[in-house]
């Protein structure tokens, strides 16, 4: 289980623009699906997700399998 605590950690440490490399086309999908999961992950504690270039601006789709 990730904490409220680790989520924090995950941010700190930089983790944001990771996940959103993860989301570009050279990646497969199992990856871009981890890096979304993420993500949602920690945007349940992070509102300011939304701020992080990449994460939320309709650059990269991914689809539903």
């Amino acid at each position: 289980m990730v904490t409220d605590e680790n989520k924090q950690k995950i941010v700190e440490a930089g983790a944001l623009p990771l996940y959103v490399k993860l989301l570009s086309p050279e990646f497969d999908e199992s990856a871009q699906n981890e890096a979304v999961h993420g993500l949602w992950m920690l945007a349940s504690k992070y509102r300011d997700i939304i701020h992080e270039p990449g994460c939320l601006d309709g650059r990269f789709i991914i689809s539903a399998a």
